[in-house]
């Protein structure tokens, strides 16, 4: 039996910065940001690296714990979960 046998996965709508939207369906989400890069810069001073952060889609599938999707942060427009539907404020109307 694994953690994950009785969690339903959640649906994931991301939007490139292409344009195109594409669908991922995962267990976990995670990102790198607190991993920065630190490097020296002219003068004795320092700074971070945001570049290259890495957005990473996880899901266990068969039982087996399975990388859907990784991709650089700066090609990401937008993520939402839209596992229940679009949702309108304040409730049905």
């Amino acid at each position: 039996m694994s953690f994950y046998e009785d969690i339903i996965p959640q649906v994931y709508e991301i939007t490139w910065m292409s344009g195109h939207i594409e669908t991922v369906i995962a267990h976990q989400v995670t990102h790198s940001a607190l991993r920065q890069a630190v490097a020296r810069i002219e003068g004795g001073g320092f700074a971070t690296a945001g570049e290259g952060q890495r957005v990473k889609f996880h899901a266990e599938v068969d039982g087996k714990w399975t990388l859907q999707l990784s991709a650089l942060e700066q090609d990401i427009r937008t993520i939402r979960n839209v596992t229940v539907g679009e949702q309108a404020p304040g409730g049905a109307a």
